[in-house]
């Protein structure tokens, strides 16, 4: 039913009060429920200017008074009366009507008996929306949610693809194409908000990577259980999909505690503050992912301070894609201890490694302790960062006058990138360029003798087509290793594309 101008503006006068003492009042109507409002808002349109029908009756009547008897204006005045009060009568039997039909609609789409019927037999009315974390399902009440999201690394390596720790790995001539990486990934929420869980397999090297729930109510507090990346260092939380160059520095494989199983606490203090601190704790049981139960009753623990004097905590992601427009900067500190028989560890089914020297041990045969020193800024595209390593292994079965019975090592990356189309227009806005050094020494019980050294020197061009999710790599890298008497050298190119969908 389509209503008159005059009919609208008694409708006003019903809603927003007859007494208003305005000489004339703007009318909205919504374009998407044809409610009429006597305010702008959301998808309200104006309709025009409409004067009360009681004012401008007063006001002819105050007019007529002058020339006309007073008894013929008592008469018009009642007529006006009538007419408006069965107006009035008729408008109000017009918007029950309305609210009826609106109640029935709603039903109609809603179907609330439908739905309860559904939610008996554990149907739960739900959605579908494809975003940054792929697929996602999630129920109208917002208790449960599932996002889905594949990954594929596709990459060609030549002359080699795995870092050179000895002279002879870089004599090798294996040129690669490969299936680097072929991940899903499945998380969301479980009966509130803050409950979430996570789980990741790899299909090219098939292994559960992560398996975990996190209780994240509080930023201050966030609780996390389960197999997943140790907070430890900033190059290897960060997800390989989200790296600056192809893949991580050659100190990567040397000093991480790559993924555990165990239980941690995270939380971030005094946000927007100067003195804005993030924290992280965990204990675990220090063997990996690749074997359930520990080898003896000694645990991993591990913690990290960062403080985050500008803008604030920073996630771990490389590459400055998102143009922070202030200036972003989080310095951090990290140590971790653990006795097994692990002195290198890798997410794989046999994740107890040992580095090149040394043979998987027995149950508790090496204390590994270390700590870790880094820096991050970002700020219009530039992004810098670096890490200093040291670690300490020693084998408690040598002896104390063993040369061997201890041994140091010490490593580290800088690593700075730029989208140069900030300064030179002809270059595209979504492509940077970077570049890395990074070493690695090994050291003796003395200190005073270095047992073996690597070092690289890398370049690498990143053409981003949807940020991390979708991007290919370009990387040149001059490698080099060396004992205590001979070094040598070799070059490695890398070409890679990565994909999230």
């Amino acid at each position: 039913m389509k209503l008159s101008k005059r009919t609208l503006a008694i409708t006003v006068a019903l809603t927003t009060g007859a007494s208003s003492s305005a000489f004339a009042i703007n009318l909205y109507v919504d374009t998407k429920t044809e409610q009429i409002f006597a305010k702008p808002g959301p998808n309200r349109v104006l309709m025009g200017s409409f004067v009360k029908e009681e004012e401008q009756s007063a006001k002819k009547q105050t007019s007529e008074s002058a020339i006309a008897p007073p008894k013929e204006s008592v008469t018009a005045e009642t007529k006006s009366k009538e007419s408006i009060e069965a107006e009035i009568a008729a408008i109000k039997a017009d918007l029950e009507n309305k609210t009826q039909e609106l109640k029935t609609l709603d039903n109609q789409v809603n179907k609330p008996e439908e739905k309860a019927a559904m939610a008996k037999k554990g149907i739960l009315p739900a959605g579908v929306t494809y975003g940054k974390r792929g697929f996602e399902f999630k129920t109208d009440d917002g208790k449960f949610s599932l996002a889905i999201q594949n990954r594929l690394q596709l990459r060609y390596a030549t002359p080699f693809d795995a870092d050179p720790r000895t002279l002879s790995d870089l004599e090798q001539d294996k040129s690669s194409f490969m299936v680097r990486r072929a991940r899903t990934k499945i998380s969301g929420n479980l009966y509130w908000p803050y409950l979430k869980y996570y789980l990741q397999y790899d299909w090219s090297q098939p292994v559960l990577r992560d398996a975990n729930l996190t209780l994240d109510k509080f930023k201050w507090a966030e609780f996390r259980a389960g197999r997943g990346k140790v907070q430890y260092n900033d190059e290897r939380v960060t997800s390989s999909g989200n790296q600056q160059f192809v893949n991580r520095s050659i100190v990567n494989d040397i000093f991480t505690v790559d993924r555990q199983q165990g239980v941690d606490i995270k939380g971030n203090l005094f946000p927007k503050e100067w003195y804005d601190f993030s924290y992280y704790a965990g204990v675990y049981s220090g063997q990996g992912i690749g074997q359930r139960l520990n080898d003896d009753d000694n645990m991993m623990w591990s913690g990290r301070l960062q403080w985050n004097p500008l803008g604030g905590e920073m996630p771990f992601s490389q590459s400055d894609i998102e143009f922070h427009k202030e200036p972003n900067l989080n310095f951090a500190f990290a140590a971790n201890t653990n006795q097994s028989p692990c002195t290198a560890f890798e997410t794989d089914t046999n994740s107890c490694r040992a580095l090149t020297g040394f043979t998987v041990g027995r149950a508790g045969q090496y204390r590994v302790n270390q700590m870790m020193q880094e820096t991050r800024f970002k700020w219009q595209g530039l992004s810098i960062q670096q890490e200093t390593h040291w670690k300490d292994i020693t084998d408690t079965l040598r002896s104390q006058t063993d040369q061997f019975r201890q041994i140091n090592l010490m490593g580290g990356y800088v690593q700075a990138g730029y989208f140069f189309h900030n300064l030179i227009d002809i270059i595209p806005k979504n492509l940077e360029f970077a570049g890395r050094y990074a070493y690695v020494d090994k050291y003796s019980t003395s200190r005073t003798t270095t047992i073996g050294s690597q070092t690289e020197t890398s370049g690498v061009m990143t053409y981003f087509f949807n940020g991390h999710s979708n991007k290919v790599n370009f990387q040149v890298s001059r490698l080099t290793a060396a004992n205590n008497i001979v070094r040598g050298d070799n070059m490695r190119y890398w070409m890679q594309w990565d994909v999230s969908f």
